[in-house]
């Protein structure tokens, strides 16, 4: 990948996808000192794309000095730009002014409901990640490098898998640098890039069919991870839907079906896991008693509104669920926990139907951000909304650390393409103007 040459004035808001810079939606003038702050700062956006599948410690490394480049760069100003001019980062922004505002009632101690609030932070570097992306060659290296790291893990996986290896649970579970629930929602999204690119051109592309294929079978057969196949099952529904329209819908939940039905009667762990969900469910509304993963979301599920009715505008403050479902369980006598896995009761409970109003919003705009933009921007951008938006029924995904930072990455990584047709939008709106004005000045000069 070239490095960028932005020593003097550049602008990038003409719709030239070989621009390289922003600034002030115009033009922003480096030093040789902030030009080399930013190409830093690129080249580490595109390397956490590597660094959120495999390392947790080598994300914050990177995401650390993002920030850095960021504000030595200068980009610190497209961001503030983009608050006023770009919905989706206004958005992001209010929603975790909110989660903030909600520790000044908070019953929690400020230490630990600061370090819930942290793990929102993605909304923080949704609009940083942007700043790095706008050029498009940029925002393809980084999904590569997403790709490479799935690769690796895809590889790894099936080795283990081909190779038993005694050990961690793990790695009996066939996971590699995460958890199994983890590591099939990430490997989802690698069978929908892998067929996405596989469906650009076929003939060229055929090895990104292999890949879709095997990454398929790793997560239904290999992997034990529920919400991987949910998240697997959206992406082909969703994939079908963009490409077909409405008429993909019924080929898409066919295609689903049988691949669900193929697999229950080919694969004993995907049988086994299924048949678990059907039986947990079953004796949860027989005897109302938990047991296991299913039943136990159920109870966590029931409590969490429970708990919610006590203050349903507002919550009682972010970081404040542990404290709260720990009360409610000296009554019952239930299992207690942290985390209800299911995003939407946590920020119930936490930040009440405001917090999860604009939650939904944030989800709502970036659908419709989407809606402007072309090619893998578009596609990946709505897949990623598409599978949080309905996983976080079941996991609290923006409360895990490599979910929630995957979710900022992308969003941040394929909004960005929308950003060069700001000043487009503008500058139309701007000449509408002006011809209005210029209509009604000429029958007063005529007049005259």
């Amino acid at each position: 990948m070239p490095l960028y040459t932005g020593m003097d004035l550049m602008h990038i808001f003409e719709g030239n996808s070989n621009q390289n810079d922003s600034g002030d939606f115009g033009y922003l003038n480096r030093s040789r000192f902030q030009n080399l702050a930013f190409q830093v700062g690129v080249l580490l956006a595109i390397l956490t794309g590597f660094a959120i599948p495999v390392s947790t410690s080598l994300t914050s490394v990177c995401n650390l000095g993002i920030f850095i480049c960021w504000g030595l760069s200068g980009q610190y100003r497209v961001t503030f730009d983009c608050i006023k001019k770009y919905r989706v980062v206004t958005i992001s922004l209010i929603f975790f002014c909110c989660l903030t505002c909600s520790l000044l009632y908070t019953p929690e101690a400020l230490s630990l409901a600061s370090r819930n609030l942290f793990k929102y932070r993605q909304f923080l570097m949704m609009p940083i990640y942007l700043t790095f992306f706008i050029n498009p060659r940029a925002r393809w290296r980084g999904i590569q490098m997403f790709e490479l790291a799935m690769l690796v893990t895809l590889i790894a996986s099936m080795t283990c898998w081909i190779f038993p290896i005694e050990g961690s649970l793990r790695l009996m579970d066939h996971a590699i640098f995460k958890n199994r629930i983890t590591q099939n929602i990430l490997m989802s999204f690698l069978v929908y890039l892998a067929i996405w690119k596989f469906l650009e051109h076929p003939a060229r592309r055929w090895p990104y069919a292999l890949v879709a294929v095997i990454a398929t079978y790793n997560v239904l057969a290999i992997v034990p991870g529920r919400s991987g196949y949910v998240a697997l099952g959206i992406l082909i529904g969703l994939l079908m839907y963009q490409k077909l329209g409405v008429k993909g819908i019924l080929p898409a939940t066919a295609c689903v079906g049988l691949i669900s039905l193929v697999t229950y009667h080919h694969s004993e762990r995907f049988q086994n896991r299924i048949d678990q969900v059907v039986k947990e469910i079953k004796e949860y509304r027989v005897s109302n008693k938990s047991r296991s993963s299913v039943d136990l979301r159920l109870e966590f599920y029931e409590n969490g509104l429970q708990i919610a009715k006590s203050s349903p505008f507002m919550g009682s403050g972010v970081g404040s669920f542990a404290m709260k479902y720990r009360e409610l369980m000296e009554q019952k006598g239930q299992l207690v926990t942290e985390n209800p896995h299911n995003e939407y009761v946590m920020l119930l409970v936490q930040n009440g139907i405001i917090g999860v109003g604009l939650f939904l919003c944030f989800f709502w705009v970036s659908w419709q951000t989407t809606r402007g933009l072309m090619g893998i921007d578009q596609s990946l951008g709505q897949a990623v909304l598409a599978v949080y938006l309905l996983v976080c029924m079941v996991n609290s995904l923006m409360l895990d650390t490599t979910e929630g930072c995957l979710f900022g990455y992308l969003v941040g990584l394929t909004l960005a393409g929308g950003v060069t047709g700001i000043k487009t939008t503008q500058q139309e709106d701007l000449l509408k103007s002006m011809a209005n004005h210029q209509s009604q000045e000429e029958p007063a000069r005529e007049a005259a």
